[in-house]
């Protein structure tokens, strides 16, 4: 496979959008960013509300005009399941990097669930993105698209997601610290194009997060990552009551770089694994898993992260270009 063109295109590594800039991490600084420390995800009460989320499209196991997803074709052709013994689904997902020692501590080697998310997105891997060093002044220290490495839900939804995915590129920004990771993510590098802003922030020593019955999670480590929207459009906003998306990936493998061999983390596979084969239990009160009139937001959103699909439809990267050849981009 050869590596995928754009990783080595100027234009992507220094996008002209309307709305792109260099973070000026001071700035940022200046503003006193701290992710809540009570975990209340705000998609639980602000997603899936209303008649529109009352049919079961969105679910993760949906089966509303199936098997339509199996008969298109979609950029994310590859499939696998969480619960296959052979671990094929890991083992493709999570490839080496020429230049890993470019790749933040947080995110090298590393497979994600997205857990609480409630787009039909499961496992991700930025391993196979491109990667350099950074600059004095700030820089994009990361190029990937969204094509690869990152599944979704073999379902109506996914796969429109899929199609949408396989047209984004996402540019990493780290702040001098390693504190912050900054995505901005873009489908035109141009002039006309916008880019949307998502952080990710690296769970410090001190840090210690608790449910909001006080109940402190456990497996948030530091290390860990916490990925945190505010404002799509401006990366300088941080105020948290102005947060929109919250939640917890979690690293279900990773990458042994001498070995050559991907390893699981039995503790949070075990829970992606559980959430991917248990028995939902709400056939009636759904009507067979098509309907559900009369939920609230947070029912819904509850539904929809305890039962991901086993099933995973996903794209094996291509090798990225070496550091060398994008260093002077």
């Amino acid at each position: 496979m050869q590596p995928f063109k754009e990783l080595s295109d100027p234009r992507f590594w220094n996008p002209q959008c309307k709305n792109f800039e260099i973070i000026d991490w001071d700035k940022f600084y200046s503003k006193n960013p701290s992710p809540p420390k009570v975990y209340d995800p705000p998609q639980r009460r602000q997603n899936l509300h209303g008649w529109k989320s009352s049919l079961l499209w969105w679910w993760n196991r949906s089966w509303i005009c199936q098997p339509l997803p199996f008969c298109c074709p979609v950029p994310k052709s590859d499939m696998a399941r969480i619960s296959d013994d052979s671990e094929i689904l890991i083992q493709k997902m999570l490839g080496p990097n020429p230049s890993s020692e470019n790749i933040p501590e947080a995110l090298r080697n590393k497979l994600l669930w997205t857990e609480h998310n409630i787009a039909p997105e499961t496992l991700v891997s930025f391993n196979r993105w491109a990667w350099r060093s950074q600059s004095d002044k700030g820089r994009v220290i990361g190029l990937g698209t969204l094509w690869y490495d990152w599944s979704v839900n073999p379902t109506v939804f996914g796969c429109l997601i899929a199609n949408t995915l396989s047209r984004k590129y996402g540019a990493v920004q780290v702040s001098p610290d390693g504190k912050w990771i900054n995505i901005a993510t873009f489908s035109d590098p141009g002039a006309e194009g916008t880019v949307n802003y998502i952080y990710m922030y690296v769970v410090q020593e001190d840090d210690v997060f608790t449910t909001t019955d006080g109940q402190v999670i456990e497996h948030v480590k530091p290390g860990d990552l916490i990925r945190l929207t505010w404002n799509l459009e401006d990366p300088y906003e941080c105020d948290n009551s102005k947060l929109v998306y919250m939640y917890f990936p979690r690293v279900v493998a990773t990458l042994h770089e001498t070995k050559g061999i991907v390893v699981r983390n039995d503790a949070n596979y075990g829970e992606l694994l559980r959430h991917a084969t248990n028995d939902p239990d709400q056939c009636f009160s759904t009507c067979c898993y098509t309907f559900t009139w009369g939920w609230s937001a947070e029912r819904r959103f509850d539904f929809q992260v305890s039962n991901i699909s086993d099933l995973q439809r996903f794209a094996v990267a291509p090798p990225p270009p070496e550091a060398e050849l994008i260093e002077r981009l």
